[in-house]
């Protein structure tokens, strides 16, 4: 039986595009001190940096962020992984953050770690190196898929609170065929064009990830980028332009270790979900933090930082 991710997500890309993401504002110039912006394949993407020059630093690991994320959302973990001396790339998938907005970004899981891959290449310089890959939410299939694509070249797969698959398909849910139908994309776009997001709605967005209230700092770290123009849009391709490139099978994972972290109070994807996914492979760890939602990494840093080090040590 294949597990098939996308059901987890149709309701909260449906709750996003009602909810009417922004669409006002102007592609910003460097959000970060450490942030950089390459063009892989056509596309433009930001991704940000710690100890990029360092030379023999004790690993290396990617962190990639979930259904409307960035890289805002493992902000409390760069420093402390910084001073530990590890190089650390955080990245905006296109279509999120601050990357490209282009409608002509494939979604898919296989496209994505493909994509991640070469913007690694990229950055390595043709120096060979092995990395960690740290995925949350819909991040978690696509640290997944780059695992599979090259498991010579990784070192650890870390999922937090993350969707995994046993194979990946090319299924049409009725939520993803419908919002395939052009015009029906059109008046979901349309109105997300003439009601803006507010902060109060927002708000009660992430109060359901966290399981708690957010505060300011929070909710306008996700806003921000979320006013860039064409945001709601992007939002929508994700459930448009998601076909697999290439199959995938996570018995192709081979002997690379991999590791969870879950939200005992995750209502997003409540970790019985992936139990199919569990019950088939070797989980080398799997930590549950009582009382975390979502966004345990958030939330809950004080508990998540000492399973986490273990992992990545």
């Amino acid at each position: 039986m294949t597990l098939r991710p996308a059901l987890f997500f149709i309701p909260a890309v449906i709750l996003a595009v009602f909810h009417a993401l922004p669409l006002f504002t102007q592609e910003p110039g460097i959000p970060f001190p450490n942030s950089r912006f390459d063009t892989i394949d056509g596309f433009s993407v930001h991704y940000r940096v710690w100890n990029e020059r360092s030379e023999s630093p004790p690993g290396n690991i990617l962190f990639v962020h979930g259904f409307a994320g960035s890289t805002f959302c493992f902000r409390d973990l760069y420093d402390t992984l910084a001073a530990l001396g590890y190089r650390v790339i955080a990245v905006d998938i296109p279509g999120a953050g601050y990357s490209s907005r282009s409608l002509d970004f494939n979604q898919s899981f296989s496209h994505r770690g493909i994509f991640l891959w070469k913007l690694i290449d990229q950055v390595q310089k043709g120096r060979p190196a092995r990395w960690t890959l740290v995925g949350h939410s819909m991040g978690g299939g696509t640290a997944e898929a780059m695992a599979i694509l090259r498991p010579e070249q990784t070192e650890k797969l870390i999922l937090i609170a993350g969707t995994v698959f046993r194979k990946t398909t090319n299924l049409t849910h009725t939520a993803t065929f419908l919002l395939r139908q052009e015009n029906l994309r059109k008046i979901l776009v349309d109105f997300a064009d003439r009601n803006l997001i507010t902060y109060r709605r927002f708000g009660k967005l992430l109060k359901s990830a966290y399981r708690r209230k957010p505060d300011s700092s929070e909710v306008l770290g996700y806003l921000t980028p979320l006013e860039i123009r064409g945001s709601a849009e992007a939002l929508v391709n994700v459930y448009i332009n998601n076909r697999e490139t290439e199959g995938l099978d996570a018995r192709n994972l081979g002997n690379v270790p991999v590791y969870a972290i879950w939200g005992t109070r995750d209502s997003w994807i409540p970790l019985r979900s992936a139990r199919m996914y569990f019950n088939a492979f070797p989980i080398f760890a799997l930590v549950k933090i009582k009382g975390a939602g979502h966004m345990p990494m958030e939330t809950h840093i004080r508990q998540f930082i000492p399973p986490f080090l273990e992992f990545i040590d």
